[in-house]
């Protein structure tokens, strides 16, 4: 946990966190005020990270590091340099490997106006290859549709989905692993957005097609699992950039019996919007998130 001085700056992305048009009755104003102290402010940090033969990080890079603040990239040098993998074997024999690296960082408020900063979750992966024969790639992905009532409410968020592909490349099982709103209002209204938004992802989502792998070990399965995130903004709204604070009311996660258990450490709002990526990933970080 890093205490960071830029308290301001976070309470700001805290109290930006927008209100449902929607009038919610007297009784229910309880409920939306618990809904902002449940608010957590988050940043998502890209990179990657060298690993030795024997597992250890030898160096890392960040992306864009000067639109970081310089807590962020000291929190992330002093976490990275203690990081141990399972090593990675090629052929049998461990191997130099370079893993692409996403942080989810989590700002808490603290006494005396600052915020404490922790790395909340973490993914490291291999690049993204849109021609890799030995991956699911996608073919035709059209975004959603946005439900009305809850454009009309003023909802937003993000649904992260979990997807089962069949050999023909067609989704076969489609769940929302997570559902993080950055609207609030009362419990109804919140449970009510959630519901609507995972419905229309999933709608939208078993349409979707797919190219099944055509090499390596991942070609012989019967089915492969992917996640991806679909993001729902009204028009003039924008996800927030690169290095910025945003606030978002985290929903719960689900996890089908079709799906490997999820990695330590890992959790779907480390995924970039329109990145398909598998459930698993050959880098097995061994050692706890440190930050």
């Amino acid at each position: 946990m890093h205490p960071a001085q830029s308290g301001p700056v976070l309470c700001r992305a805290l109290l930006a966190v927008a209100f449902l048009t929607a009038a919610a009755p007297d009784a229910d104003a309880q409920t939306a005020r618990q809904a902002r102290h449940e608010v957590e402010a988050s940043m998502l940090v890209t990179g990657h990270v060298d690993i030795d033969r024997d597992g250890t990080v030898t160096g890392h890079v960040l992306d864009q590091p000067e639109k970081l603040p310089s807590y962020v990239v000291d929190l992330v040098e002093r976490s990275a340099s203690g990081m141990r993998f399972d090593p990675i074997l090629v052929d049998g024999v461990p191997a130099l490997a370079r893993a692409k690296m996403r942080l989810r960082l989590i700002a808490t408020p603290s006494e005396g106006g600052t915020m404490n900063v922790r790395i909340a979750s973490a993914h490291f992966g291999d690049e993204n290859d849109a021609d890799d024969p030995g991956r699911v790639r996608a073919d035709s992905m059209l975004p959603p549709r946005y439900p009305v009532d809850v454009a009309r409410m003023g909802g937003t968020g993000v649904v992260y989905l979990l997807l089962k592909i069949n050999r023909d490349g067609l989704p076969e099982d489609v769940i929302a692993e997570q559902v993080n709103l950055t609207a609030l209002g009362t419990a109804r209204q919140m449970e009510s957005i959630r519901s609507s938004l995972a419905k229309s992802a999933i709608a939208g989502a078993k349409r979707w097609r797919f190219v099944p792998p055509t090499e390596g070990d991942e070609a012989a399965r019967d089915y492969w699992v992917v996640r991806t995130p679909v993001s729902y903004f009204l028009q003039g709204q924008r996800e927030p950039a690169y290095g910025q604070w945003a606030a978002y009311h985290p929903g719960r996660e689900n996890h089908p019996d079709w799906a490997a258990p999820t990695p330590a450490g890992f959790s779907p709002d480390t995924l970039m919007a329109g990145e398909v990526a598998p459930e698993s990933s050959r880098f097995k970080l061994l050692t706890p998130i440190e930050g």
